[in-house]
């Protein structure tokens, strides 16, 4: 599943896990631009969530899009750097 973030970049999910530590559900992603780190983790209820702005309004934090609707810049890096398995 591909996401818009609030603040505009863009994100693939590969996977949710079990977090054995907190027994909390994480999602695990990547950056859909270069970035220092292959994958990251966030709380699911975080990820899914809302974030309010400055301003009081309240936004999803990621928002979900489908693959057609990423830029094109998004879809050339996509396709340049496709999901590697995690072993």
């Amino acid at each position: 599943m591909f996401y818009k973030h609030f603040k505009g970049k863009f994100y693939q999910t590969v996977a949710e896990a079990l977090d054995t530590t907190s027994d909390e559900v994480v999602v695990i992603y990547r950056t859909l631009y270069a970035s220092d780190y292959a994958w990251f983790t966030r709380p699911a209820a975080e990820f899914f969530g809302e974030k309010e702005l400055a301003d009081g309004m309240r936004v999803r934090r990621f928002e979900p899009v489908e693959e057609h609707q990423l830029p094109n810049d998004v879809q050339e890096y996509l396709a340049e750097h496709p999901v590697r398995s995690f072993l």
